[in-house]
């Protein structure tokens, strides 16, 4: 009850709802609701920032992290629906915020991937399995293993994920045999030879050809075998003697 209110609580009670009544009439009508969306544009304009930190002060009190935690359970759909929709309009917003949080996080992210290995190592297996296993995965598998050999024979490289996936498209099945199972990156010239690790200087094999060719010299091992020197072999023999 204001002090200054001359009379009893329940003259003061009856004051407050009448001027309340007055006050949603005097607030209904257009131009005073037009006034007040300008002047209230232009305050949110003007204080960003004490709006921004209020707004932190009011989601740390407990009442309100209560209210918030109900709400979200109570609205885990619309949640999710609102969050891939917000993902597929703004994708470059989001990879900027995954980049900016990941360097930021980089040993708490880091502790949490040991910490979950550690907790569930059966699960993490299967899905390593499942992903090795997968056409993204034996890309990176491949990168990965030529990458390593390319460091440590001192050679140089320009193999990417992107060119791996070239590769494996330009040639789809082994080169030497045509199987297409069990497909791998052969070096045409090898690396013990003096080949190198550059894209022109690989072509498709199947484990059991690159197995059975292995160091051998690309042209004597097709002769031996009595196959014929693949066209796209012979190509890239070329564009490396032109040094293309």
């Amino acid at each position: 009850m204001d002090k200054s209110f001359k009379g009893t609580e329940e003259e003061y009670k009856e004051f407050r709802r009448k001027r309340n009544i007055a006050n949603k009439k005097y607030d209904s009508k257009p131009e005073i609701k037009a006034k007040k969306k300008i002047y209230k544009k232009q305050y949110d304009i003007n204080n960003k920032e004490k709006i921004s930190e209020y707004g932190f002060k009011l989601r740390e009190r407990p009442e309100t992290k209560l209210r918030i935690k109900k709400w979200r359970e109570d609205n885990k759909e619309h949640l999710s629906l609102k969050g891939k929709e917000w993902r597929k309009n703004n994708k470059d917003k989001k990879k900027k915020g995954d980049r900016e949080y990941k360097e930021k996080n980089r040993r708490k992210i880091y502790d949490k991937h040991n910490e979950y290995k550690r907790l569930n190592p059966d699960r993490v297996k299967r899905w390593c399995d499942k992903y090795n296993h997968s056409p993204k995965g034996r890309i990176y598998q491949h990168n990965q293993n030529h990458q390593r050999l390319a460091s440590r024979k001192k050679r140089k490289t320009d193999l990417t994920r992107d060119k791996i996936r070239e590769i494996l498209n330009r040639d789809k099945v082994c080169v030497y045999c045509g199987n297409d199972n069990n497909l791998e990156l052969d070096h045409i010239i090898s690396l013990k030879k003096g080949g190198s690790c550059m894209c022109n200087n690989f072509v498709v094999a199947c484990e059991k050809c690159n197995c059975r060719k292995s160091c051998k010299d690309v042209i004597e091992w097709c002769k031996e075998n009595n196959k014929e020197v693949p066209k796209i072999v012979i190509e890239l023999l070329e564009k490396q003697h032109q040094g293309v």
